[in-house]
């Protein structure tokens, strides 16, 4: 029996709270969740139409904790499980318009026309280079550059960040966005001798890399852990359209004023979790009163258009055998990559049709993803003509935009984190959460939750003793 009590607010239902309230509930407490927009889930976000499914944020998620399972089958989804087959295994790249399956061996990489057989030469060098001095922060260019050099980092290198983070390498901090990188050189001197004997530390650690972590989703879209967890906090505990004004402190307990509609209220809390995007924040924690907010309202949110098509089959000449492709800034395409998504998972088009989910913005050209959606179209099938020899036009499109779509770990990023982990330290009860905090994927904000469900908890524990 749970003898700790209190009483806990979550703002915002994105993934990240969603499984912070969930947490919650089986650990005994009780959470009011509070959503300004009209729906739970975040960006993730589910459409199935006349035979169709298509989604307006990820597509997938890795498991690289064994924690994500568990939820997962706590919550009663493994028989909706789907786990791409084989091909997802093969991912291209576009080099001089041409799609290339990234090397998955030694010798495919030695046969590989996607990289030159100086930039192969040059790999030889990695485990002698001196690791980072830690002078100053470095982007994750200039560390790729220095220790692969420039091939891998156009051809590699930046059409896989722009795939995960929409970003771009120059600006990402390698120590904030990809610290498993740095701590690979820091501890190992090498990323090649890293790699190796990393993977046992790992084992050790019950962790799976990114890299081998099985990837999945359900029969229903991503959006059907949304909704299976929804319905298991129970929909009462959850407040939609509901916008948090302002959180304070008064009398050792937190009080938070909201509108909703024409409405306003207040109430109460001893704990406070707060997993809105950072740009909201400075304007709702404690009214600006004891931080300096200037450094979360510089964090960059790049837009990101998804225009998902569907195409009979015999339209589109690629035999579309993998995970998708990768568009590198050099090619110059209007994408930064495209999903094959009917390849991946079963029941996302009808019988002979195949759908391909295109991404288009993000920090390479955060303007392309706000244009007029005739031109958005038009613009995107000319590339997928290109390098997929798509031929006449979609039957089916969806286009969604997510305005403010990923927060960017760039330079300076730690200052962030420095501030949320001061903020936490200094005010009783208050916590963040969010892909802000631990790491962008699906994954990481499922851990993330969980782990600040058990932190929640674990202060609820201390209050009662004092």
């Amino acid at each position: 029996m749970n003898n700790v009590s209190g009483k806990v607010a979550i703002v915002g239902a994105g993934i990240s709270g969603l499984v912070t309230a969930y947490r919650l509930k089986k650990l005994g407490f009780d959470a009011d969740v509070i959503e300004a927009s009209g729906r739970v889930g975040g960006v993730i976000e589910s459409f199935r139409e006349d035979g169709w499914l298509s989604e307006a944020g990820p597509h997938t998620y890795l498991e690289t904790s064994p924690r994500i399972r568990e939820l997962v089958t706590a919550i009663g989804l493994e028989s909706a499980l789907c786990e791409p087959g084989p091909e997802a295994k093969n991912r291209f790249i576009v080099r001089d318009g041409k799609p290339y399956s990234l090397p998955s061996s030694p010798m495919s990489f030695l046969k590989t026309p996607l990289f030159s057989a100086s930039a192969k030469f040059r790999l030889l060098r990695e485990p002698f280079i001196s690791r980072w001095d830690n002078s100053y922060e470095e982007s994750l260019a200039g560390f790729v550059t220095r220790r692969l050099g420039q091939e891998f980092l156009d051809y590699a290198i930046n059409p896989f960040v722009s795939g995960v983070y929409a970003g771009n390498p120059g600006d990402l901090s390698v120590k904030s966005a990809f610290p498993k990188l740095f701590d690979l050189e820091q501890e190992y001197g090498s990323l090649i001798k890293g790699a190796i004997l990393g993977a046992r530390k790992r084992k050790k650690q019950s962790e799976t890399s990114k890299q081998r972590a099985k990837m999945y989703s359900f029969t229903k879209g991503m959006g059907q852990l949304a909704e299976t967890l929804t319905k298991k906090i129970l929909e009462q505990n959850i407040q939609t359209r509901t916008e948090v004004v302002t959180v304070s402190r008064e009398n050792n307990r937190w009080l938070l004023e909201w509108k909703s509609d024409d409405k306003k209220g207040t109430g109460e809390y001893d704990i406070v979790v707060s997993t809105v995007p950072l740009h909201r924040l400075p304007k709702i924690i404690l009214e600006d009163k004891i931080f300096d907010s200037r450094r979360l309202q510089e964090v960059s949110y790049p837009p990101v258009s998804v225009l998902t098509m569907g195409f009979e089959r015999d339209k589109v000449e690629h035999p579309l055998d993998g995970f998708g492709m990768l568009v590198p800034a050099v090619e110059n395409s209007s994408i930064l990559g495209t999903l094959f998504t009917s390849t991946l998972f079963p029941g996302r088009a009808p019988e002979g049709y195949v759908t391909l989910a295109s991404y288009v913005g993000g920090a390479r050209n955060p303007e392309s993803a706000k244009q007029p959606f005739e031109l958005l179209r038009d613009n995107v099938l000319l590339d997928l003509q290109r390098f997929l020899g798509v031929q006449g036009s979609p039957v089916y499109v969806k286009h969604i935009l997510q305005p403010k779509a990923i927060p960017q770990y760039n330079v300076g990023y730690e200052h962030v984190r420095d501030i949320l982990d001061d903020l936490e330290k200094s005010q009783n009860g208050l916590f963040f959460a969010g892909n802000y905090r631990s790491g962008i994927s699906v994954s990481d904000c499922i851990v993330g939750g969980l782990e600040t469900a058990d932190r929640v908890r674990e202060q609820l524990s201390v209050n009662s003793k004092q």
